[in-house]
């Protein structure tokens, strides 16, 4: 146990371009993998550590946000704050400790990623040793659409940061590299770094922190982890979940060979292999689709072909007899 106390912080905020239409009618946050949504995996992995306070920074669509989670999720007591402006992940980071006040460390979470980790081991680590900024991180083959990061010989030290790197810098880093996570653990002098306005903690403050020579470390996480900043992201999260691959929560294939989420229907001879159907969507007769994700409310008429990659955003009508083609993005109905 400690006494020390901890600022915990959620971010929540953005839109999830890349994830659109899935997010033209919903937060990416909301977005359920097993039942759960994203930003309830955060929350749940501070309950597990003892965490039983957090603030979530808020933007887009935040009503949702508010509406879904309230004041409580998983015994964790929850605060918001919504940003008027994109302040940047260290920007927001730096204004919600200035009103909490003083505190002995800060815990930064993303509240669109599915993580299951024990936060536990990397905060004991954090408290015995002598670096700034721990950094939660995790082995990937795809580290281009992250933080990629190369720690010293033997040691947790982060001695290269790369944010996103393109091919000739990830030519410097192993083909399964170790990428940030989005998941923080600060002292209360990284935030004295941050300025005022749009600042990021990727971008920004690590690279000046480690080229300046402050110690940042690296831990790297056993359990789950997806960024599902994408809607093959999303749609593989979805299928991990029924392979029992994420600690607490399940998903289950049904016959069609689908994620089927509540009060949908399909039709016979229908078949929906890798798809992720909403709730209330409505399939009728030998409709045939492959690798797709049909958000809520969507009614597909008789004998539709739906190729792989599709997304069909919400309330959308496909008549009967349709071709979609391999990946078609269909904006929502209300977007």
């Amino acid at each position: 146990m400690t006494d020390k106390k901890t600022t915990a912080i959620v971010m929540a905020g953005g839109r999830g371009e890349r994830l659109r239409p899935i997010t033209d009618t919903m937060p990416k946050p909301n977005l359920e993998v097993g039942g759960k949504p994203a930003l309830g995996y955060a929350l749940s992995m501070l309950s597990r550590a003892g965490i039983h306070e957090a603030t979530v920074t808020v933007r887009y669509r935040y009503e949702d946000i508010t509406d879904l989670f309230g004041d409580e999720y998983d015994g964790v007591s929850l605060d918001y704050r919504i940003e008027t402006e994109p302040l940047g992940t260290a920007g927001g980071v730096r204004a919600v400790v200035a009103e909490a006040g003083d505190t002995d460390e800060i815990v930064v979470l993303s509240g669109d990623a599915i993580c299951d980790f024990d936060l536990r081991p990397a905060l004991s680590t954090h408290r015995a040793g002598s670096a700034e900024a721990t950094m939660i991180l995790y082995p990937s083959d795809k580290p281009w659409n992250y933080g990629c990061v190369r720690l010293e010989r033997g040691g947790s030290r982060i001695v290269d940061f790369v944010e996103k790197p393109a091919s000739a810098q990830y030519t410097q880093h192993p083909q399964r590299a170790l990428v940030n996570t989005g998941i923080y653990i600060l002292s209360p002098t990284v935030i004295d770094r941050i300025p005022d306005g749009n600042f990021d903690f990727g971008r920004d403050l690590f690279p000046a922190m480690i080229a300046e020579g402050h110690r940042v470390d690296g831990f790297v996480a056993e359990g789950y982890w997806c960024d599902i900043g994408s809607p093959e992201s999303y749609r593989r999260a979805c299928f991990d979940a029924a392979k029992n691959m994420i600690r607490g929560v399940t998903a289950t294939l049904s016959p069609t060979g689908a994620i089927i989420s509540a009060d949908c229907r399909a039709g016979m001879g229908s078949t929906l292999t890798g798809c992720v159907l909403g709730r209330g969507v409505t399939v009728g007769v030998d409709v045939t689709a492959r690798d797709s994700i049909l958000c809520r409310g969507v009614t597909v008429g008789d004998g539709v072909v739906i190729g792989p990659g599709t997304v069909i955003g919400e309330d959308v009508f496909i008549p009967t007899g349709s071709i979609i083609n391999a990946g078609e993005l269909i904006p929502s109905f209300h977007s």
